[in-house]
């Protein structure tokens, strides 16, 4: 198949599920490449697609008159118009002039790079898919029902967001993101050893009321934060290391005791799915502790980890200490967790996912 990834930001640090799928599919033989409109953080590792960004101005210009020339160039305009600027308007038109015969579009995130997927379905028939993962169902963009009800398949992370998704009269199926489970080799646990943050510092992540749990726990216990550079360091029991590799992040949890991502809702309404970096600490035979967020109980309940109302941070505290109390618990629930993710959460069932939209009869239904 022929598939172009059509991306709002790319590279960007945050998203190497997107790199690790389409790689996956180049890997079984399809011809992908990428767009993107921007760039953000470099560091993270691409596929071997090729990549492009708008080029100079007076070059998608001419590309988008070719395209205003037909009735449904002059249609996408007039959509695109309503949700985007003049010129992110033409390099949107722009997109679609280098859509290659037979050649679908896939977007993760119903955002801007979804809006461009949507004007190339009215200027020049290009059918268009979309993942949808948190920010853009709970910060929506004023075109989301109408960008999803065009796509030919819409995916999203979590049974909680179907159903979200269904209340709009959008019909979409879960895909959750998953993870080379090769890639995470079994972590050393202590029992007695640092807990471990990773995310951004974000509001949705939690850090915040990480941090102020911490301080109600004893000052023996330790938090490393990955993903981070600085913040309050409770007198130096809290470590921040930056945004990581993934082999570094392998080595940094390493004699930690408990992953804890204490997701909650931001002012802004903004909250996480379903976290990849949950998984990976699950794919490593860490023990999670995460909160009780509608859609989180698809990956974690109380076989693999432990949960806690979301934003409450004497609640944290204590289920920290509950969990701390037991090592064979902490083991327990860790090597029930890597199970879970070798069956559950795959790469693989992530690729197949996407693979059986623009190939019927190939990956999983």
């Amino acid at each position: 198949m022929k598939l172009a990834y059509w991306l709002r930001y790319c590279p960007t640090l945050s998203e190497t599920f997107v790199y690790r799928e389409a790689q996956g599919l180049i890997d079984r033989g399809h011809d992908i490449r990428a767009l993107a409109i921007g760039a953000r953080e470099a560091g993270a590792q691409l596929p071997t697609w090729s990549l492009q960004y708008p080029p100079d101005y007076g070059q998608v210009v001419a590309a988008a008159a070719r395209i205003l020339s037909t009735r449904g160039g002059r249609q996408a305009r007039s959509w695109l118009a309503q949700h985007q600027a003049g010129k992110q308007v033409a390099k949107a038109l722009w997109a679609a002039s280098t859509l290659q015969e037979g050649e679908g579009i896939h977007c993760h995130f119903a955002g801007e790079s979804a809006e461009w997927a949507h004007a190339a379905k009215l200027a020049v028939g290009a059918e268009y898919s979309v993942m949808v993962h948190a920010a853009d169902l709970y910060k929506p963009r004023a075109s989301l029902r109408e960008v999803l009800l065009g796509a030919k398949a819409v995916r999203t992370v979590s049974r909680h967001q179907v159903e979200l998704l269904g209340e709009l009269g959008v019909e979409a199926q879960v895909q959750a993101c998953g993870v080379d489970a090769a890639a995470w080799p079994r972590a050393r646990l202590n029992a007695s050893g640092p807990l471990l943050f990773v995310g951004r510092d974000v509001p949705k992540k939690g850090l915040s009321t990480l941090i102020r749990a911490l301080s109600l726990l004893p000052e023996s216990l330790h938090l490393k934060v990955i993903g981070v550079e600085a913040g309050p360091d409770l007198g130096g029991r809290v470590q921040y290391l930056g945004p990581r590799s993934q082999p570094e992040i392998v080595e940094q949890m390493q004699d930690c005791s408990l992953m804890v991502l204490p997701c909650q809702r931001a002012p802004d309404g903004d909250r996480d799915g379903l976290p990849v970096a949950l998984m990976e600490a699950m794919a490593s035979g860490m023990p999670v502790l995460t909160t009780t967020l509608p859609g989180l109980e698809d990956l974690v309940d109380d076989a693999v980890g432990w949960t806690v109302a979301p934003g409450d941070p004497k609640a944290l505290a204590a289920q920290i200490a509950r969990a701390l109390q037991s090592p064979q618990a902490l083991h327990r629930r860790g090597q029930a967790g890597r199970s879970r993710i070798h069956q559950d959460f795959t790469l693989a069932q992530q690729v197949d996912a996407v693979e059986s939209i623009w190939t019927p009869g190939r990956g999983s239904p």
